[in-house]
């Protein structure tokens, strides 16, 4: 039996996009690091509350789009 694939609409992926430049920014600036990857992120103790309002799933996806954009470089 196949799983079904978790979808995310474009206005929710838009968001998460939004949630993730902003975390990266947030983190670039409190702690210096520069090789940031946004789902990492996620349950971390210095996790961006912007990002609090997103599934882990959300948040990779959103990195893979502005991945794909080229806000966000390849790791």
């Amino acid at each position: 039996m196949k799983k079904q694939q978790e979808k995310i609409s474009p206005d929710r992926l838009v968001d998460a996009a939004t949630a993730v430049l902003e975390a990266v920014a947030e983190v670039r600036e409190e702690l210096g690091e520069v090789d940031i990857y946004p789902p990492a992120l996620m349950g971390a103790t210095h996790q961006p509350r912007c990002l609090c309002d997103f599934t882990k799933f959300e948040v990779e996806e959103a990195t893979a789009f502005l991945t794909r954009l080229g806000y966000l470089e390849r790791r």
